[in-house]
């Protein structure tokens, strides 16, 4: 029998490799294999109107720069540009847009599957997101940053300027309208001309007769929408007065009793659908799905990328020099999957070089002693079970209670002047502050259940704080050196990542982000002492849960699904009740049941990332230290919420 490779030399470099994988995949895919070129923009207002001024006189183009000069603030996107693109073959544009607490990277499905079609895509970083400041919002009229990206688009040499659309998803679709609104007027000469606005629906409502002029608008309103529903019943949209209201808009004479989805309308009533690849005899038309998705499935789904690809076809047809390709035919999964190894490899890294570092002269100076095997209590004895099952499961409901009744408060109770002026950030904040506190307290009630169990015998009960106990300052201050260096020695992939390949690791809104360097020491003076209040005792409890005669990997696993137990609990009944009722459990937590898919493998990572540190160092520590500055790092509300305020 072969002998098992246990170096973490070896486990460090196999990280390594699935990270660089990933680069190199997702480097490939959003090139389409070279076929694109691809550039990221990080700069300011000022500079961005000298390269659309360059573009006029290249192109012999008009287009007016509408927004503010500014030389302060950065503004941030990619753009895509398909080899069929060129100045003397100018094609469609489209310009895309994420949700709230995301970044340009997040509309790859759509980005990915238009540009592979021929069309010039420009992906931005909303204020406040990514790369870019919170200031381009005012900056640019208040449309979030859209209307200079799409004077920009307009400007590109390979573009045709009478052809470009935009598409947004949840608050991108209110940078959507803001630019319509800015740019569709009477007598404007740079006009938007297509529209698909995927999930979050709200400002189609502020449509007028004066923006619609000459757009082709595609409109999916998701039957699980967690907003929508609660909004205009997006599950019942095809019949309800808000969907005919938004349909009469174009066409005020429609009488049918459910809007026929998938049917293009002008003012004049019903056209026919244009063949595959073809666009619309008209120039001014409207469209309305209402897909079985939730509300972060349309950007990440392949029937939204299906509508996406689908609507600007109709809009524009085939870009020139470009082959027809059918809508259902997709990749963006592909690349998925390349950023799924770079997830994969960034948190396998954290257990090499804990172990690797714990070993070095400098940092064996943290490891503290190891518990006797014998001093540690017994599973077969059923006071222990006893104890276990009491705190666990009050911790359990804590947790679930906790979270729907603090998360909608967070905003409230948390100072907005210092933190994020959101309840999603904010919400998550005041709930992990509850818990933290909460399992120092029930670290203390499970020490007297258990003496009070064990009074009666011989057997003592350890003091349960040791496993944090530290022998001396210099001990505790290397300790927090050691955590800082396991935490950048992990992000180095992820800059190579982000500067090199254009790339991040991700799955849909879990992401792994390369953070703007000079905003990490405010970030983490702000939200780690909120995590670190989790972690730390979360670490303690970890390692108080071992016992003698069980494997570490049980017990590991008894604190990873305790640490994430009540979430799923919550998602659960938060969306059997959408799916059942058309309605969430509860409204006001929409976003805390978004927020959970991201939290959850977080949490449950956690205990295992743990118990990995605590073996190696016997120090709670560490193991808190470590997982709450990679929280801070690579949980994308983190990453791009707090850039908001800072």
């Amino acid at each position: 029998m072969k002998k098992k490779i246990k170096s973490p030399w070896f486990w460090l470099a196999v990280a390594l490799v699935l990270c660089f994988v990933s680069m190199i995949g997702t480097s490939c895919m959003q090139t389409n294999w070279g076929k694109t070129d691809v550039s990221v923009f990080t700069g300011t207002l000022s500079e961005l109107a000298e390269m659309i001024q360059d573009n006029n006189e290249e192109a012999g183009k008009d287009i007016q720069v509408t927004f503010t000069e500014d030389s302060t603030y950065n503004f941030s996107f990619m753009t895509l540009i398909p080899s069929n693109a060129s100045a003397s073959n100018p094609v469609p544009a489209i310009v895309c847009c994420h949700g709230a607490f995301n970044s340009k990277e997040m509309q790859l499905p759509g980005y990915i599957e238009l540009a592979r079609r021929g069309f010039v895509v420009v992906s931005i970083d909303m204020p406040g997101h990514g790369y870019s400041d919170d200031a381009i919002d005012s900056l640019t009229n208040g449309t979030l940053g859209m209307l200079a990206a799409v004077e920009y688009a307009m400007s590109l040499p390979c573009v045709d300027a009478a052809q470009v659309g935009v598409t947004g998803h949840s608050m991108g679709n209110m940078a959507c309208f803001y630019a319509i609104q800015q740019l569709n007027t009477a007598d404007s000469t740079q006009r938007i001309t297509a529209w698909v606005e995927g999930a979050g629906t709200m400002v189609a409502s502020m449509m007028t007769q004066e923006y619609m002029d000459g757009l082709v608008w595609t409109i999916a309103v998701d039957k699980y929408d967690e907003s929508d529903t609660g909004f205009f019943d997006s599950l019942h949209i095809l019949t309800n007065e808000y969907g005919m209201g938004i349909l009469k808009l174009t066409y005020p004479e429609f009488s049918g009793d459910a809007i026929p989805e998938g049917q293009w309308f002008t003012a004049n009533g019903p056209i026919d659908s244009p063949n595959p690849g073809e666009k619309l005899s008209v120039d001014q038309a409207f469209c309305m799905y209402n897909p079985p998705l939730t509300h972060p499935q349309f950007h990440f789904s392949h029937a939204g990328a299906k509508i996406t690809v689908d609507g600007f076809y109709a809009a524009y047809g085939t870009p020139s020099g470009a082959e027809y390709i059918d809508s259902d035919n997709q990749v963006w999964p592909v690349m998925v999957a390349f950023e799924v190894l770079g997830l994969i490899g960034f948190f396998m890294m954290l257990f090499p070089l804990v172990s690797l570092l714990a070993k070095t002269k400098l940092f064996s100076k943290i490891v503290r002693k190891e518990t006797a095997l014998e001093a540690m209590p017994s599973i077969k004895d059923p006071r222990e079970w006893l104890s276990l099952i009491v705190t666990l499961a009050i911790l359990i409901v804590f947790s679930f209670f906790s979270y729907i009744k603090l998360y909608p408060q967070g905003e409230r109770y948390l100072d907005t002047s210092i933190y994020a002026s959101s309840s999603v950030a904010n919400g998550l904040g005041l709930w992990t502050l509850a818990c933290g506190v909460f399992v120092v307290f029930m670290i203390v009630v499970n020490y007297a259940l258990r003496w009070l169990l064990y009074r009666k015998s011989k057997i003592s009960v350890g003091n349960p704080f040791a496993p944090a106990a530290m022998s001396c300052v210099s001990q505790f201050l290397l300790t927090i050196v050691f955590a800082f260096s396991v935490v950048i020695l992990m992000f180095i992939p992820v800059y190579i990542a982000r500067y090199v390949f254009d790339a991040d690791f991700r799955i849909c809104s879990f992401i792994v982000y390369a953070p703007p360097i000079d905003n990490i020491p405010l970030t983490i003076m702000k939200y780690f002492p909120i995590w670190l209040t989790f972690y730390v005792p979360n670490a303690i409890m970890n390692a108080n849960t071992r016992y003698r005669d069980v494997p570490n990997w049980v017990t590991t696993t008894i604190c990873a699904i305790a640490n994430c137990v009540a979430l799923v609990i919550f998602v659960i009944i938060q969306y059997s009740a959408l799916y059942r009722n058309g309605q969430l459990w509860r409204v006001d937590c929409s976003m805390a049941g978004i927020l959970a898919f991201a939290v959850i493998p977080c949490l449950f990572y956690a205990a295992y990332s743990a118990r990995y540190i605590y073996n190696r160092t016997r120090n709670a520590w560490a193991a808190g230290l470590i997982n709450g500055l990679v929280t801070v790092s690579y949980t994308h509300l983190r990453a791009h919420e707090t850039r908001s305020n800072l």
